[in-house]
């Protein structure tokens, strides 16, 4: 089976971090590097016992015939169908340390037993980590984490397909729940509604923050959403770990003036933004255009502008920090968020998603960005 990331970029991060084996453990990563494969009983839950399923996947510098896959017995029906392409597969029995210990055992038998060896620090558990320390001892363990975010940024077209699919119905499902929410709903019976819908559209639920006006608390409760209210759901579904996550508005009747002007900002600066994305220009410079755009308002106090980069991962590549020179690149997949909470209105949010293009951008699941109003009741 053909290797289904960018080896060559992969062995040129590698060399710039002095890693001569960079290894996976976290669920998107092993999926992103095995071309889809993840052991399908573990991948909605790890823990098991005392311990937790632990895979790895290896990657060797330039060395493809040497990369490997420790999995546990259990999955070699799986992998005899889905066959994954990773030509070297060694066994663990349950349990983070023996999988650690069988990693070990192959590193060694490469003989990388004293080189630089790139691990997911932030997710690697302490125990298997102490074990590959006892079992490596000359080994120089690195995080790889910045490494394997660095391959992901870039999205190929059979990934563009995946996330243009799971945008859409995710923002179908948001405008759905709206639909069949109304006046007198506690937001935790809404938060559940946004649940089922986000399910039936296949997509795994990641989250909805749920938040009725003029009040500004988002996680689900008793609190109502009342006629004359605004309402926004800001929800996150996944699809093979391809994050979508969008915002949108709906309200309990005619939105009022002030509501209004304040979605209107939002999308007037959402839009800004969008225009000024292209190829080459830097991070910085979007991050500096929503917050000049979103500052132009009698009401700019209660604004705030955020970019990041999506993709398996919220807040992955690019980073968008005021000192950011990074460049943007055709692929690359971002998440533009323009929210103002006003202690009158409430909390209006237009949360965005589009994919660099060879001349501009592409909107992700942009249904549903106008209002979405249930009845004429009077609105404040």
């Amino acid at each position: 089976m053909k290797i289904p990331f960018d080896v060559a970029k992969l062995d040129r991060l590698m060399e710039e971090s002095g890693m001569a084996i960079a290894v996976a453990n976290t669920r998107h990563n092993v999926r992103y590097l095995s071309g889809g494969y993840f052991y399908h009983f573990h991948e909605n839950s790890t823990r098991m016992g005392r311990s937790q399923y632990l895979p790895f996947l290896g990657i060797v510098r330039n060395q493809p015939a040497d990369c490997f896959y420790v999995r546990r017995p259990d999955e070699s029906g799986q992998m005899g169908a889905e066959l994954p392409w990773m030509p070297n597969l060694f066994e663990a029995v349950r349990g983070t340390v023996t999988s650690a210990e069988s990693l070990a055992k192959a590193i060694k038998g490469l003989g990388l037993d004293r080189a630089r060896i790139g691990v997911e620090m932030p997710f690697l558990p302490a125990d298997a980590y102490l074990a590959l320390r006892a079992e490596l001892p000359n080994a120089d363990f690195v995080d790889a984490t910045a490494v394997f975010d660095g391959l992901r940024e870039i999205k190929r077209e059979d990934e563009l397909i995946i996330i243009r699919s799971a945008y859409s119905r995710l923002a179908e499902a948001i405008h759905a729940t709206f639909l069949a929410c109304g006046p007198g709903m506690a937001t935790k019976d809404i938060e559940r509604r946004a649940r089922k819908e986000i399910a039936q559209r296949d997509l795994s639920f990641l989250f909805s923050l749920i938040c009725a006006g003029p009040g500004l608390l988002r996680a689900p409760s008793n609190e109502k959403w009342e006629k004359g209210q605004i309402l926004h759901i800001d929800a996150g579904g996944s699809d093979l770990d391809y994050v979508a996550d969008i915002c949108r508005m709906g309200c309990a009747g005619v939105p009022s003036s002030l509501a209004k002007e304040l979605h209107g900002a939002c999308i007037e600066v959402q839009d800004h933004v969008r225009s000024r994305i292209k190829p080459g220009v830097q991070c910085r410079e979007i991050l500096e255009a929503g917050h000049m755009a979103s500052s132009r308002y009698e009401f700019s106090r209660y604004a705030r502008f955020v970019v990041h980069g999506i993709g398996m991962v919220p807040y992955e590549q690019p980073v968008f920090l005021p000192a950011s020179m990074q460049a943007l690149a055709e692929g690359m997949v971002l998440s533009i968020e323009t929210d103002f909470l006003h202690p009158l209105a409430g909390h209006v949010k237009i949360e965005d998603a589009v994919a660099v293009t060879r001349s501009g951008c592409e909107g992700l699941g942009d249904f549903g960005r106008e209002w979405t109003v249930l009845g004429e009741f009077e609105s404040y």
